[in-house]
């Protein structure tokens, strides 16, 4: 196994890696079609169609914005390849190699582009009407190539650049917008505790040998998973290590620009495809996993769902008051209220949804009853008021004695006659093995967890490993409206439209809620027709926010292993999902319709932008709001959901779908891919959290969830992680007589005396 963990340097060349000199100055040509001056008719409509009440800077910035190519981005092509060296499968990158080897000949680019090439001598505007007419080839290597290109072109240009950004109004580096609040006194920071870790401790240089270290359980990963187990075995008197490949930062540390964010505190740079490239992945990677870079969102799974997971998977848990005592311990212990400050994009999400008639309410929030007013916190939150597991769970680990092992990229769990006996991993090219004495929690996250298990070889058997893979579909809703919003600003999701929730009698359909906003995702999710357009639509960013459309997925997919040895999602959206997205879309379109949106968007390709007309509906009826709403000197005035136009608008939606590469679709949440239930046959982990085919080696986190939560799932995770904590405690007879007082009905038999409780 050649598994590594591969490190980021931005001043790495990976382009001479990845590519030949003239397959780079194709890229560039392409990229530079893609991002390009503005003629001076463009510039001239693109100059007046700014919004008026722009100071003399911002129109300065615009101005020179107008005039930018890709190429002003310094060592941009290197950036383009470092995210195809570390995000995309061997396949696609492949793919994209073999696109820029034929383009950069003449030959090549004469079938490809029907212009005699190669393609840097192809005038702009012909390479452009390729790509898309790619959108709609045949050819499968073909709509994924104008699909990366175009989409990986944005995501760099607007991550790396700091000149385009600020152009298009996003405040670069730190923001202070958590201290002032509105309607609040100024705030100050809460400092994280100071956590010690076993790094310190190793070689200065790596040894050809492993390092050792032994301890009671090895915990992988320390998200709301992980940090749940390791604070409940610790405070129970068990030596725990924690092992998790991200880095720790310091609220005072935390430069909270986009390159660092995504490049450090996110998975493979903050995009993590699918092997069709279907589908975005964001997902934590940083020390706090996901709890630190999330948008707080602590909502709690349904009824219908509980009652589901009980009956289907043989999980009487779910449905018991012992799974309600965890779930409302953990809400407790994270911090969890309703006393929400909503940002302009919430608010207008909650009125359009009001004026709408659809059901919206409040999110409640990890913040600690405080206003956490924080609009970048999701490259980690500088005023420590979100409550992840780094002010919490890790806290009381670490409290108790628990030891943390960061940059730590785990192989594979070493095993010994079917046993778990500690964890293989690499830290920063030093070998360690870290040796758990009564068992191994692999919490690595519905990704990565599969994945280790997968490179386990004595784990072979298990062919659940992996399976049901759920991702919660996210298709993206722009609103653009005439009076600032800045999407960045304050707390980033903290409303919800259940209006789509069932599409399906049984529980299946969408929750339309609010995008916490960056301009490298706004921009890479823009509609783009030419250079012209998409600099239009993103130099409205301030004045938009993006609502987006969260499926609960009844069809999976699975994680398998690419050649090199990391997680590779296969995942296609369902016929039976596209219906719960197609409702959730039309919703959100209503929402910002009612809203009193100037135009809306949508990523589905077929779908031109949708100028609202500028007649809105008369209102004299006063808005009734929720507490903590935005205090707008003025709301927008209604929108007509029944104009001829806006008819015709869902009507192209509807025609146009969300089959696989017609569409721009991102997910957040991953779970089930270890699904844990009562049948072998159909789930990798027992009803207690153990993987089959093993012992002394349990799953906590979101993959052991039989099915999609339907609902920002981290107090879901939270709770169940927290009934495995107490079921491993249990087992290895640390448990406390408080316990199990609330077991009752829902006992299961364990495989050997005595017997087992949930």
């Amino acid at each position: 196994m050649n598994y590594r963990h591969l490190v980021i340097d931005e001043s790495r060349n990976y382009a001479d890696e990845l590519w030949s000199k003239d397959q780079q100055r194709a890229l560039e040509a392409i990229a530079n079609a893609i991002i390009s001056p503005l003629t001076p008719k463009e510039k001239e409509s693109f100059l007046n169609t700014l919004p008026s009440d722009l100071s003399a800077e911002d129109k300065a910035r615009a101005n020179e914005y107008a005039d930018l190519s890709f190429s002003d981005l310094p060592n941009g092509v290197n950036l383009i390849a470092m995210h195809v060296h570390e995000t995309v499968s061997f396949t696609l990158r492949s793919l994209i190699t073999l696109l820029l080897k034929s383009l950069a000949t003449r030959a090549g680019c004469l079938a490809l582009i029907g212009r005699v090439g190669p393609v840097w001598d192809v005038d702009q505007d012909a390479i452009v009407t390729t790509l898309l007419a790619w959108r709609t080839s045949p050819i499968q290597v073909l709509r994924l190539g104008q699909f990366g290109l175009i989409g990986l072109t944005m995501m760099v240009f607007y991550r790396h650049f700091e000149k385009a950004t600020e152009a298009i109004g996003y405040p670069t580096g730190p923001t202070d917008d958590w201290k002032t609040p509105p309607g609040f006194e100024e705030q100050t920071a809460i400092p994280h505790y100071n956590f010690q870790f076993l790094n310190d401790n190793l070689p200065l240089s790596p040894t050809s040998e492993p390092i050792d270290l032994e301890t009671d359980v090895v915990v992988v990963g320390s998200g709301c998973g992980g940090g749940v187990v390791a604070a409940y075995l610790a405070e129970r008197g068990l030596k725990v290590v924690v092992v998790d490949k991200g880095l720790y930062v310091r609220p005072e540390e935390m430069p909270l620009t986009q390159s660092f964010g995504f490049d450090q505190m996110f998975e493979r740079l903050g995009f993590v495809p699918s092997s069709t490239m279907s589908i975005g992945v964001l997902a934590g990677s940083g020390f706090g996993g996901g709890s630190t870079i999330n948008w707080g969102a602590t909502l709690t799974p349904r009824y219908f769902l509980r009652q589901a997971w009980s009956k289907k998977y043989g999980m009487p848990y779910f449905e018991s008051a012992l799974f309600t005592q965890d779930l409302d311990a953990c809400a407790h212990r994270m911090g969890t209220t309703d006393n929400i400050t909503h940002n302009r994009a919430n608010t207008l999400l909650m009125l359009g949804a009001r004026r709408a008639g659809q059901p919206v309410s409040a999110v409640p929030q990890n913040n600690g009853n405080l206003p956490h007013y924080c609009g970048k916190c999701t490259f980690g939150c500088p005023s420590g008021h979100k409550h992840g597991t780094l002010m919490t769970y890790l806290r009381d680990a670490a409290e108790h004695g628990a030891q943390f092992l960061t940059h730590c990229d785990v192989e594979r769990v070493l095993m010994e006659d079917g046993k778990a006996t500690g964890v293989m991993g690499h830290v920063k090219g030093q070998s360690v093995r870290i040796h758990g004495k009564q068992g191994v929690v692999i919490s690595a996250g519905s990704v990565n967890t599969p994945a280790i298990l997968l490179r386990t070889p004595e784990l072979k058997k298990n062919k659940q490993i992996g399976e049901h893979l759920h991702l919660h579909p996210v298709a993206f809703v722009h609103g653009f409206y005439d009076i600032p919003v800045y999407p960045w600003e304050g707390g980033s999701l903290t409303t919800v439209s259940n209006a789509a929730e069932l599409v399906d009698p049984h529980g299946w359909g969408a929750k339309i809620e609010v995008m916490a906003s960056a301009p490298s995702l706004f921009c890479a999710i823009l509609p783009f027709q030419n250079s012209a357009q998409h600099k239009k639509l993103a130099s409205r960013y301030r004045y938009s926010y993006t609502a987006i459309v969260l499926v609960r997925d009844r069809d999976g997919g699975r994680v398998k292993l690419d050649k090199y040895g990391r997680a590779l999602m296969d995942y296609n959206l369902s016929k039976f999902d596209q219906k719960s997205m197609l409702e959730g879309v039309k919703r959100a379109t209503e929402i910002h319709m009612n809203a009193g949106a100037s135009a809306i968007a949508v990523t589905q390709f077929d779908v031109p932008l949708y100028e609202c007309p500028k007649n809105k509906l008369p209102s004299s009826v006063p808005e009734k709001l929720l507490p903590g709403s935005y205090p707008f000197d003025s709301l927008p005035p209604q929108g007509d959901v029944m104009h001829p136009s806006f008819v015709e608008f869902q009507k192209q939606i509807e025609r146009a779908g969300f089959s696989t590469l017609r569409c721009t679709l991102g997910s957040a949440h991953q779970m089930g891919s270890c699904r844990m239930g009562a049948d072998p046959t159909t789930s990798a982990c027992d009803p207690r959290g153990r993987l089959r085919g093993a012992s002394r080696l349990w799953v906590a986190d979101g993959s052991v969830l039989p099915e999609a939560s339907g609902v920002n799932p981290m107090l879901t995770i939270l709770g169940t992680s927290r009934g495995i904590a107490r079921n491993i405690a249990e087992e290895l007879g640390v448990a406390r007589s408080d316990d199990l007082a609330s077991t009752t009905s829902t006992s299961i038999p364990a495989p050997s005396p005595p017997r087992a409780h949930l």
